[in-house]
């Protein structure tokens, strides 16, 4: 827990994000003041960036949301994208995808392709970073929507249609079990050699 306070508290650096996926709403601006937020703290719990977020959060897609995705980050240009039926006016939801994109983000020079790092260990560390301070008001939202979030990952899991899924749960299962609480400070550490390894 001091770890995430210290995060919480530091002082963030500058950015701009712009986001007009809401239409007129005043989702956009929460949007904005949040992302700002998730990045500092998400730099301040994992390290530098990697690779810097875009600076415009982008409307995910419907194709890309019907076949399963909430949000998504892409590796080629920083971009991050969400879906406005499934966050537009609850901050958990918001919050919790803007954390996992923008950690997919600080994370971006580890292997990528095996769903058991790459989103197993995301889900667990956006779950870990979800019960701090940073949150105020909405710290008991992040931390139900990063539960939701996983309790979805096992259900499809158990299911059992597809190696994305399985594999996606159980790298959350064992980020848990084999670094726990320490995880965050173990991949900044990583970073922080040049050991850019899960």
């Amino acid at each position: 827990m001091d770890y995430l306070k210290r995060a919480s508290f530091a002082v963030y650096p500058k950015r701009t994000f712009v986001c007009e996926i809401y239409g007129d709403g005043g989702w956009n601006l929460f949007t904005v003041r949040w992302a700002l937020t998730v990045y500092g703290f998400v730099k301040e719990a994992l390290g530098p960036y990697l690779k810097e977020p875009a600076e415009v959060i982008q409307a995910m897609p419907e194709g890309a949301h019907a076949s399963g995705a909430n949000a998504s980050y892409t590796p080629y240009d920083g971009s991050i994208a969400l879906c406005r039926s499934v966050t537009e006016g609850k901050p958990g939801i918001t919050l919790e995808k803007l954390c996992h994109e923008m950690a997919h983000a600080s994370l971006d020079g580890f292997p990528e392709g095996d769903p058991f790092y790459e989103e197993g260990f995301v889900d667990y560390a956006v779950w870990l970073m979800a019960h701090a301070p940073v949150w105020g008001e909405h710290r008991q939202d992040m931390i139900d929507a990063a539960a939701f979030n996983i309790a979805q990952r096992r259900e499809r899991a158990l299911r059992d249609l597809s190696d994305y899924d399985r594999k996606r749960w159980a790298g959350g299962v064992f980020a848990m079990q084999a670094h726990g609480p320490y995880l965050l400070a173990k991949l900044r550490m990583r970073k922080a050699e040049g050991d850019l390894r899960w």
